[in-house]
């Protein structure tokens, strides 16, 4: 879908030159600063100053640092959460707790550590209940923060290292009940993300996603912010049931239900993280925005245009009836350094045919780097590069249509995974399915 139509303009506040931005900027006439996203004083100045009628904060920093909150401050009517709300992201000892309040039934084991005497006493807990471990630190990770045993973590002892590590890098501006290492039981069974969009009490569920958050084919490797992600045509994904899409709703709306009643203002999105296993639904994660790539695979899919949907959670009038998707199967893969998750010790250039990719029906989503010529593209020293996204009516197809697409028109070092939505990995999938 397009990021705007011609009866629109766009104005953004971004880090760096996104060719991707600036081209939609550029096509409506609209404007941009180059600055801190997450600065709410630069935000809300540029925003004042360019009388702008609708805001949208997605991005995790400028919500966590209050940009939401400055704009509505400032009298623009802002879609998303406001610091307080988005806590369920960067504070997930706060989550967990609140997800065992209104959802226990949903919830995983869980314990907190607030000093390191307190670890080998948890872990042993974990040992003796036969359960392997997921240690989360807590702020903001971009999905790299997370170990799990024993794909990161090989034994207990090494469980107590790390958690011991983190806890000597807690922000002594901390409260107490914010300062901690969350260990979490290792689920078995099968990942997958929910967006839920909202206008602060109505809920409308995107269709679900399948990320593979590892950086090497075959799901080996360090884990990474999203190497790519799929949806199907259907609103679930094959291993899911419709109780399990019930489920889902049941997490989210009470979540909702919870901060309306708290006027804690969250508008937006409202991402879900799940597990389906053997005993049915349970918790993961929340994160209070679009999360990537996921949403690559939601903006593909979306009927309604996206300008509609914003004044929609801003008036507080989204429905079932008023946000349409089209039934297709999406995918997108993250082009990368070789170096990622690692930063990259110097800049490589990148040639993308982006005629010859739109002709295909491809979007390609510019992400950590610069435009330096027709077609020419250089990467930032972090981060993801450009992800390509399209829609078929088959997972397989889609992701054949990128593969094919890459070799033939993209030049340069960079890497990614073929795998992601392939036939043998949608096959390894079928054998995890959970009953």
């Amino acid at each position: 879908m397009s990021l705007a139509s011609d009866s629109q303009q766009v104005y953004a506040v971004l880090p760096h030159e996104n060719p991707l931005v600036i081209e939609c900027v550029n096509r409506t006439s609209g404007s941009y600063l180059v600055s801190n996203p997450s600065d709410p004083t630069v935000v809300a100045e540029f925003a004042c100053a360019n009388k702008i009628d609708y805001a949208f904060v997605n991005a995790d920093e400028p919500l966590a640092n209050g940009v939401t909150d400055a704009l509505i401050n400032a009298g623009i009517k802002t879609v998303g959460g406001t610091k307080e709300a988005t806590r369920i992201e960067w504070d997930k000892i706060y989550a967990m707790k609140l997800m065992h309040r209104i959802c226990p039934e949903y919830t995983p084991f869980y314990k907190i550590a607030h000093n390191k005497n307190q670890t080998r006493d948890i872990l042993s807990e974990f040992e003796s209940r036969n359960m392997q471990v997921v240690i989360k630190p807590q702020g903001l990770t971009g999905g790299k923060g997370v170990k799990v045993m024993p794909e990161h973590l090989l034994t207990y002892d090494d469980c107590a290292a790390y958690a011991e590590q983190l806890i000597d890098q807690i922000n002594d501006d901390m409260s107490h009940d914010e300062k901690g290492v969350l260990f979490v039981e290792k689920l078995d069974g099968i990942e997958f993300t929910i967006m839920g969009l909202t206008d602060g009490k109505n809920l409308v569920m995107s269709p679900a996603t399948y990320d593979y958050p590892y950086r090497f084919e075959g799901d080996c490797g360090p884990g990474t912010g999203g190497m790519g992600c799929f949806s199907d045509a259907d609103a679930k994904l094959s291993f899911m049931t419709e109780k399990d899409l019930e489920d889902c709703r049941i997490i989210m709306q009470r979540v909702l239900d919870d901060m309306h009643f708290r006027s804690l203002g969250f508008t937006g999105v409202l991402n879900g993280g799940f597990f389906k296993t053997a005993h049915g639904i349970r918790f993961m994660e929340f994160n209070s925005r679009f999360g990537d790539p996921e949403c690559l695979n939601v903006l593909s899919v979306l009927q309604t245009p996206l300008s509609d949907l914003l004044t929609r959670m801003w008036d507080g009038t989204m429905s079932e009836n008023t946000v349409s998707f089209v039934k297709k199967a999406s995918v997108n893969k993250y082009l990368v350094a070789k170096e990622y998750p690692s930063s990259s010790p110097q800049a490589t250039d990148f040639e993308v045919d982006d005629e010859a990719m739109k002709k295909l029906g491809i979007v390609a989503y510019y992400a950590s780097c610069i435009r330096t010529g027709k077609n020419r593209y250089q990467t930032l020293k972090k981060s993801r590069v450009v992800a390509f996204s399209v829609t078929s009516d088959t997972i397989q197809n889609a992701s054949d249509m990128i593969n094919d697409a890459v070799k033939l028109h993209v030049k340069g070092d960079l890497e990614y995974r073929a795998d992601i939505g392939s036939d043998a990995s949608l096959k390894k999938l079928r054998g995890l399915h959970v009953c």
